[in-house]
C-alpha cells in the first residue's frame, strides 16, 4: 500500500483519505433482513462485492480525496447527528481499499494494464457471454430462437426469407435477455422480413457517461456466433467530424452491454451475411442540454449535421444504411434513487408517458422526443435518450424516411427494486 493512499494509524488524522472511485454503482439489496447497498465496479477492476448500510453509503460518499478522517467524521455528525469514532472510519476505509474501491496507486496500475491491453487488441471480446447469455453457439441460438414464440413475443420464428427492402432504422432494447428477450424478438423478427442493409450505424448507451458525447471504436465486436466487423470507410468519415479524439474514452466499450447484445442478435439473424457496422456509444447529453433539445447547443448540432451529411453521402453512393438504436426507456424506483415504490398506478403512469414520447420518436421528431423526456425534471430517467435522439436525427436525414412503426412496448421489474421500460420499432423507407 502506497504511503498517503490511506490514513494508516501512524499517519494520524491529518492525511487526506483516498477518494472513492467514481465508476461504481450502488445497488440496493436486502441482506439478512436489512436493506443494504452493494457496490458494483463498472470498470470490472475488482470482483470483491462490498455491502454497506445507508449510513455507510453516506460515509463513503464523503471520500473525495481531500478530506481527512476527522473532517469526514465532523461532516457525518452534522448530517446525521451520529458521532462515530475515527477507528471505525479508518476500518471502513481499509475495507474499501481491500475491495479495490478507492483511487489508489494499485488501482490506477490495474486500470492502466487493463486499458492498455484493450486498446492494443483489434477485438472487443464478448464479455457477457457466459454471465448474461450462453457462450456456446448452439445454446445461444436456441435461447434467442425461443424468444420469437415466447409469451409477449411476435408468435412466429424468423422469416424464411426477406420480402421487403432493408429498413432505414431499428429500435431494440438493451435490457438483459431474460427480462426483455421477447421484445428483442419483435425487433429482430421485423428485421428478418427485410433484406440486410449494406452497413449499420449502431448506437448504444454509454452508461458510465464519459466526457465524449459519442465514443467510437474500430474493434470488431466478437460474439459466440461470429464477429461484427467495422466498416472502415464509414468509421473514418464519421470520426473525422468530431472535435475530439473519437477513441479517447474507448474504454467504455470494454464492459458495456448495450451493443454487445445487439451484436449477438444480428449475428444470430444473418450469420456470415451480417453487414459491417460502426459501433458508437452515446453519453448523456443532459449535462450539456438539461432542459432543451441538443439542436440548441451549437457544438452538438454542428456534429449532428455533419453526421447527417456523412450518412447521406454514403446513401448517395448506393449504400443501404440502417441506423440501429439499442436503448431502454424509463428507470424508476428505489434501484434508481427514487423514494417511491413501484405500484400498478406508477406502471400505468410510466407507460402513458413513454407512449407519448414514442409518438414523437415514431414521427422522427427528435427535438420533440427529447423535450418530452427532460420535461418535468426528467423523472423517468430514460437512459437511451441521447442515443435515440442521435438515431432519430440520422434516420430522418436519409432519403425516403417516414414515420416508424412501434412493434411492442414492455416493462420489467428490477430485482433490486424498480422498473425498467423498453420498446421495439422499425423505420422503413417510402416505396417508389
Amino acid at each position: 500500500m502506497a504511503r498517503g493512499a490511506l490514513p494508516l494509524s501512524e499517519s494520524g488524522t491529518n492525511e487526506p483519505l483516498a477518494a472513492l472511485r467514481t465508476r461504481l454503482e450502488a445497488v440496493p439489496a436486502v441482506e439478512e433482513g436489512a436493506r443494504v447497498f452493494v457496490l458494483r465496479d463498472l470498470e470490472e477492476l475488482s470482483d470483491n462485492p462490498l455491502a454497506l448500510s445507508a449510513g455507510g453509503m453516506l460515509l463513503v460518499s464523503l471520500l473525495d480525496g481531500r478530506r481527512t478522517a476527522a473532517q469526514v467524521r465532523e461532516i457525518f455528525k452534522k448530517s446525521t447527528g451520529a458521532d462515530i469514532g475515527l477507528p471505525l472510519i479508518l476500518e471502513l476505509v481499509s475495507a474499501l481499499d481491500d475491495a479495490g474501491y478507492l483511487e489508489t496507486p494499485a488501482v490506477a496500475a490495474r486500470r492502466k494494464t487493463a486499458l492498455d491491453a484493450f486498446r492494443a487488441s483489434p477485438r472487443r471480446p464478448a464479455v457477457f457471454a457466459g454471465p448474461s447469455y450462453p457462450a456456446e453457439t448452439l445454446a445461444l441460438g436456441g435461447v434467442l430462437d425461443g424468444y420469437f414464440k415466447a409469451e409477449k413475443g411476435p408468435g412466429k420464428g424468423k422469416a424464411a426469407k426477406p420480402t421487403r427492402a432493408a429498413p432505414l432504422g431499428l429500435i431494440a432494447p438493451h435490457i438483459d435477455f431474460a427480462r426483455g428477450g421477447p421484445a428483442y424478438a419483435w425487433a429482430y423478427h421485423a428485421l428478418s422480413e427485410r433484406a440486410p442493409p449494406d452497413v449499420i450505424i449502431a448506437l448504444g448507451v454509454a452508461h458510465v457517461s464519459p466526457d465524449a458525447p459519442w465514443t467510437f471504436t474500430p474493434k470488431r465486436y466478437e460474439t459466440p456466433l461470429g464477429a461484427m466487423e467495422v466498416d472502415a470507410e464509414l468509421y473514418d468519415d464519421l470520426t473525422a467530424k468530431v472535435w475530439y479524439d473519437p477513441r479517447a474514452d474507448e474504454w467504455v466499450h470494454k464492459n458495456e452491454h448495450s451493443l454487445e447484445f445487439q451484436a449477438a442478435w444480428l449475428r444470430h439473424l444473418w450469420g456470415d451475411r451480417t453487414p459491417p457496422w460502426v459501433p458508437i456509444l452515446v453519453s448523456s447529453f443532459e449535462r450539456f442540454s438539461p432542459d432543451e433539445a441538443p439542436s440548441q447547443i451549437p457544438t452538438l448540432e454542428k456534429a449532428l449535421q455533419d453526421f447527417e451529411e456523412v450518412v447521406r453521402a454514403h446513401a448517395r453512393k448506393g449504400r443501404r444504411v440502417m441506423v440501429l438504436a439499442g436503448i431502454d426507456l424509463a428507470h424508476v424506483g428505489a434501484r434508481f434513487g427514487d423514494k417511491f415504490e413501484v405500484t400498478p398506478a406508477l406502471e400505468m403512469k410510466v407507460e402513458a408517458a413513454d407512449r407519448e414520447s414514442l409518438v414523437d420518436a415514431m414521427a422522427l421528431d427528435a427535438d420533440g422526443f427529447y423535450r418530452s423526456i427532460v420535461g418535468g425534471g426528467h423523472w423517468r430517467k430514460v437512459c437511451g435518450l441521447s442515443a435515440l435522439y442521435t438515431g432519430l436525427r440520422l434516420i430522418r436525414s436519409l432519403e425516403g424516411s417516414q414515420a416508424g412503426r412501434l412493434l411492442t412496448y414492455g416493462q420489467a421489474p428490477d430485482p433490486a427494486g424498480g422498473l425498467v421500460s423498453f420498446a421495439s420499432a422499425v423505420f422503413d423507407a417510402k416505396s417508389g
